[in-house]
C-alpha cells in the first residue's frame, strides 16, 4: 500500500502536475489522520471495555462479600437479642411478667448473663483490599462509593463500642464471678470429668438482691441494647448497599 502511494506521488511529480500533487498530498495526510483517529478510537474502546469488565468483576466480588456479611450480621443480631432477653430474665425485670415471682434461674442462664459477650463484626474484607490497592476508583457509581464510606464509618463506630463494652464494662462484671458466685458450678459440661455434686449451690435469689450486682448487670443490659441498635443500623446499611450494587450490575449486564 505504501509503495502504491509512493508510485502515485512520483508519477505526479514527474508529470509536473504540482496542483494535483498537493491535492493528493493533502488527501494522503487526511487518510493518515483518519487512520490514526480510528486506531485511537479502537484502542479507547478496548480500554473502556476492559475497565468496564473489571468494574463489573469488582462489583460482583463486593456483592458476594456483602451477602456473607449480611448473613453474619443477622446471626450477630440474634445473639445480642438472646443476651438481652437472658439479662432481663436474670434480673426479673420482664415487663410482660405480671407477677413479682422470681424466675427459677439455672447455672447456665446466670453464666450466660455474667460471662457471655459477643465481640465479632461482619467481615467485609474485599472493600479493604480494593481500598489498599487503589482500585476503588474503577467504581463509577458515586452513590455506591459513598455508601461504602458510610459503612466503613459505621463499622469503626461499632468496633469502638464493642471494645468499650469489653474493656471497660465487662471486666467489672467479671468481678462478680470472682467475689459473688461459686464459679465451679459453671464448669460442668464444659470441662471433661468435672463433678459438682459436692459444691455448694449458688443462691441466686439472694445474690441478685445485691444492688452492685444488679447495677453491673443492668449496665451490661444497657450497653448490649446500644450494641444491638448499632448492629441493626449496620445491617440496614449492608442491605441498602447490596440493593445499590445489584441495580448497577443489572444495568451493566
Amino acid at each position: 500500500m505504501i509503495k502504491f502511494f509512493r508510485h502515485i506521488r512520483q508519477n505526479l511529480i514527474m508529470e509536473n502536475k504540482t496542483s494535483k500533487y498537493f491535492k493528493y498530498a493533502i488527501g494522503e495526510i487526511v487518510l493518515v489522520v483518519i487512520g490514526i483517529l480510528l486506531a485511537l478510537q479502537i484502542n479507547n474502546w478496548n480500554e473502556n471495555r476492559k475497565a468496564n469488565n473489571e468494574e463489573v468483576a469488582i462489583l460482583e466480588s463486593l456483592q458476594e462479600n456483602l451477602v456473607l456479611a449480611k448473613s453474619q450480621s443477622e446471626a450477630l443480631i440474634i445473639k445480642e437479642r438472646e443476651a438481652i432477653n437472658n439479662l432481663i430474665l436474670v434480673l426479673n425485670i420482664d415487663s410482660l411478667n405480671e407477677t413479682d415471682k422470681a424466675v427459677s434461674l439455672t447455672n447456665e442462664m446466670v453464666k450466660s448473663a455474667v460471662w457471655n459477650i459477643e465481640e465479632s463484626l461482619p467481615v467485609i474484607n474485599r472493600y479493604s483490599e480494593l481500598k489498599s490497592s487503589n482500585k476503588l476508583g474503577l467504581i463509577k457509581n458515586q452513590t455506591i462509593k459513598e455508601k461504602f464510606t458510610s459503612l466503613e464509618v459505621s463499622l469503626n463506630n461499632l468496633q469502638s463500642l464493642l471494645e468499650d463494652r469489653m474493656t471497660i464494662q465487662q471486666l467489672r462484671i467479671d468481678d462478680i464471678s470472682v467475689n459473688d458466685l461459686n464459679f465451679i458450678l459453671f464448669t460442668k459440661g464444659f470441662v471433661p470429668g468435672v463433678t459438682i455434686e459436692r459444691e455448694p449451690p449458688n443462691d441466686y435469689s439472694e445474690i441478685l438482691k445485691n444492688l452492685r450486682i444488679r447495677n453491673l448487670l443492668g449496665i451490661k443490659l444497657f450497653t448490649t441494647q446500644d450494641v444491638l441498635n448499632d448492629r441493626i443500623s449496620l445491617d440496614k446499611e449492608i442491605k441498602e448497599l447490596m440493593v445499590s450494587i445489584g441495580t448497577e450490575l443489572d444495568k451493566r449486564r
